[in-house]
């Protein structure tokens, strides 16, 4: 069981304690410890979190909530603030410097950052200032061409630092410069050196750790350092989309004072989403993530020119189904996209782990549909499926199976379209977004 699963249940013992007491809650909070401590959140800060849950679980109720609304937005304002809060990227950043130890993804996010800056309307160069690594350059080059921004390097110079000055020159007419730095596996006194010189020569405001989600708590080990050596002031965490261990990396960062700007959340250059600790919460545990879903269907309508708002439609056909599953392949992988839309339980693992070549197949099955048949599937008897089924260049377990998906998923978008209706209303359920909208406050979390 994951950390978001684990979260959940800590707040369904409390939504669902027939009497709100400090036994309720001491039980809800040794839930919340068993999901960080497997998370891999420093015991420490759990042990802090925990005792302030407890303590302030029954103090004065503001305006008109109830003590159970109150203590589970409670519990879920104080896991957002041990991860961090949200952090708004720099609007318009001069330079940035991208720092870490190998491994941690820093040439790709280098990537990333550029196309999410350079979809804002700046000008975006990369300098690949890693002179160690074989083949460092080139992997920026690739990574510089599919995020559409300028490059420089110069191969055959081995001091970082002038190629960093060579790059300032050559990218001058760019409003933004990202430099790759060098890693290695540990932090030694060549990469310390190194790095001082590339931060002499580069001068950035902006000096960015990455990390991989699943370091877990030595996140702050390493945060710590960069931050002795060059005064890091944010952090970009990678490989969030697969690691168990992204929550205890996230509290480390936040331990540290290091603003979380970005999450990593898989390969591709606009697999890269602004950090907001509420929203990862409401994602992790299965609440969803519509913003984040509909920054991605923007993006999708923009640059493919498909609708992608049809994933929200309450209206459910065979068309529609090939459609939504067609504009959910474009913005990513089909579990992560269902994960965003508080769908990825519910939704049966075929489906959400459905690949190119299947969703292919099932094209050519609804093609081979007439416009009736599409509407209605029910009108589909045995001669009809065989008929699909050589039309489509398939079989009939192709066309069935195609069949048995579509009303699964049917069934689960109607739930979901319900999410906000009587289910939250008459006591049965928690509305989360009226949660998260009580006594909002933002909150600043400075660097040491």
């Amino acid at each position: 069981m994951g950390l978001g699963e684990n979260l959940r249940k800590a707040i369904e013992k409390l939504k669902n304690s027939s009497e709100l007491d400090k036994a309720a809650v001491k039980e809800a909070v040794k839930e919340m410890q068993r999901a960080l401590i497997s998370a891999d959140v420093e015991i420490a800060l759990v042990l802090k979190l925990s005792r302030e849950i407890e303590e302030e679980a029954f103090s004065d109720l503001p305006g008109s909530v109830n003590r159970r609304e109150f203590v589970i937005k409670l519990l879920h304002d104080k896991l957002a603030q041990l991860l961090g809060g949200a952090s708004t990227p720099p609007e318009k950043p001069r330079r940035i410097l991208l720092c870490g130890l190998y491994g941690q993804g820093k040439t790709t996010s280098c990537g990333k950052v550029a196309k999410w800056y350079s979809k804002r309307g700046m000008k975006v160069g990369l300098i690949a200032a890693d002179v160690f690594r074989p083949a460092a350059a080139e992997q920026l080059r690739t990574v510089a061409e599919r995020a559409k921004a300028q490059f420089y390097s110069n191969e055959k110079e081995k001091n970082a630092a002038k190629v960093v000055a060579q790059g300032l020159d050559a990218l001058k007419d760019c409003d933004l410069i990202i430099c790759d730095s060098a890693g290695r596996s540990a932090l030694d006194g060549e990469l310390i050196k190194e790095m001082q010189m590339i931060d002499d020569a580069f001068r950035a405001e902006h000096k960015w750790l990455v990390i991989g989600a699943d370091v877990g708590q030595v996140a702050k080990k390493q945060a710590q350092a960069f931050h002795e050596i060059v005064g890091v002031n944010g952090v970009v965490v990678t490989r969030m989309d697969g690691s168990a261990k992204g929550g205890g990396a996230l509290a480390a960062c936040a331990s540290t004072g290091a603003k979380v700007y970005f999450l990593g959340t898989g390969e591709k250059t606009g697999d890269l989403q602004e950090f907001d600790a509420t929203r990862y919460l409401g994602r992790v545990m299965g609440y969803g993530d519509l913003q984040a879903l509909l920054e991605k269907a923007q993006e999708v309508t923009e640059e493919e020119g498909i609708n992608a708002e049809e994933l929200l439609e309450n209206e459910f056909t065979l068309e529609t189904f090939y459609q939504q599953m067609k504009a959910a392949r474009k913005m990513g992988p089909l579990g992560k996209v269902l994960d965003m839309m508080g769908m990825g339980a519910q939704v049966p693992k075929e489906i959400s782990e459905m690949g190119e070549q299947k969703l292919n197949k099932y094209g050519y099955i609804i093609d081979s549909m007439t416009s009736r048949e599409r509407k209605d599937p029910d009108t589909l008897n045995k001669s009809r499926i065989a008929r699909i089924a050589r039309g489509s260049g398939t079989t009939q377990e192709n066309v069935r199976e195609l069949l048995k998906n579509f009303k699964k998923m049917k069934k689960v978008f109607r739930q979901f379209s319900a999410l906000d209706t009587k289910k939250f209303e008459d006591g049965k359920g928690i509305n989360m977004q009226k949660l998260q909208k009580m006594f909002t406050k933002k909150k600043k979390f400075k660097l040491r």
